[in-house]
């Protein structure tokens, strides 16, 4: 076995030696030119001490060198590796714990945002972006004004919820500033007649660029990876268990992204049901792979179908889920939810053709073909 060599480390039935004997591996492989097998050794030893203020800087020094920035998205690097999924005093749904071997990946910093997806499918910015119109007849007519019709509506939830400076959600009307409406014979702005929406800074610009987009159906998600996709990459929805490697950040059995310490308006946006907002992700510290916004926020789709006892019988490596279901799983918790629902373990089931909710947005994965 060459000393440079890490393929054991791949493995989970690895037995690993000390903390700074992998971080001096690490620095060796990152020395020879080997970035990703270095990050697998840090990743390694961050799970075994991730106090150690020395090791925790030099992995993310390296983790920050293996980001790529394409199509306007940053991308963190998740290092390969085996991870333990699931809690044993989670839900029956969380249990067992269970090792997964995954592939390297990199995920998106932050959820898509509804200005991000609209430039990336080529759609005009939003508020009103839709998707180019061609002239069609008979049922496949009737079948476009349909979707155009569940875009509009699901475009008013997002200009309540996804604008950048908005504080608090209010009727949709009220959020379309620009448009005029006839009383009597006289006409008056949105503003005159549903009331100003609270901002930070009523004097900027109307964005929707820093919080996630909502109500987003997972075939919309999906899509959006398919469409990116080309020679040299894939994107694509992560698998639910790639999701959780994710948002674990490197750390091993922790209920949150930071560690075991509970939620609180400084760690996550949760607990705000009754607000109507949701906070930027960049708000809040990233976790371990450089991630904002694991814990809350959004509920984020996953690729795979949901199955409330798959973790009894999933495979080892990269498990995609099982084969068939009709719900497929959403991770995270939201602004609305308790703090129970944002730990990395928790998961639910939901229809993929149920988009109007303001608490489902997304994030993409990144694989090298």
């Amino acid at each position: 076995m060459s000393a440079l060599d890490t393929g054991w480390l791949l493995s989970a039935d690895r037995v690993l030696p000390s903390a700074p004997e992998l971080l001096t591996l690490a620095a060796s492989l990152a020395a020879a030119g080997q970035p990703e097998r270095a990050a697998i050794a840090c990743d390694a030893a961050f799970g075994l001490d991730p106090a150690d203020p020395e090791l925790a800087s030099a992995r993310a020094l390296l983790l920050d060198r293996l980001r790529i920035e394409e199509h306007g998205l940053v991308f963190r690097y998740v290092p390969a590796g085996p991870f333990r999924m699931g809690a044993e005093d989670g839900d029956p749904d969380e249990q067992p714990v269970h090792a997964v071997e995954l592939d390297a990946f990199w995920m998106t910093e932050v959820p898509i945002t509804w200005s991000a997806y609209n430039a990336l499918l080529g759609w005009p910015p939003p508020p009103n972006g839709l998707p180019p119109q061609k002239p069609m007849k008979g049922k496949k007519a009737g079948e476009l004004d349909r979707e155009l019709f569940g875009l509009s509506n699901d475009h008013k939830i997002r200009r309540q919820y996804c604008e950048s400076e908005t504080i608090r959600a209010r009727d949709w009307h009220a959020h379309a500033p620009e448009t005029e409406w006839l009383r009597g014979d006289q006409r008056v702005t949105s503003t005159e007649l549903f009331g100003d929406v609270p901002r930070k800074d009523s004097e900027r610009p109307w964005t929707y660029d820093q919080k996630p987009m909502v109500a987003v159906s997972w075939a919309q998600a999906n899509e959006l990876g398919k469409v990116l996709s080309n020679e040299r990459a894939t994107y694509r929805l992560p698998t639910e268990a790639e999701w959780e490697k994710a948002a674990r950040g490197g750390l091993v059995g922790h209920r949150y992204p930071w560690g075991d310490d509970p939620p609180t308006a400084e760690r996550c946006d949760f607990g705000r049901f009754e607000a109507f907002s949701i906070r930027p992700p960049q708000e809040f510290r990233p976790n371990g792979y450089g991630l904002h916004g694991m814990s809350g926020g959004v509920r984020e789709w996953t690729s795979d179908g949901y199955d409330a006892a798959y973790y009894c019988e999933s495979p080892r490596a990269s498990p995609t889920g099982p084969g068939t279901a009709k719900q497929r799983v959403l991770r995270g918790g939201s602004w609305a939810d308790c703090a129970w629902a944002v730990r990395v373990s928790f998961r639910m089931g939901h229809r993929p053709d149920r988009a109007s909710d303001p608490t489902i947005g997304f994030r993409l994965c990144r694989t090298s073909r």
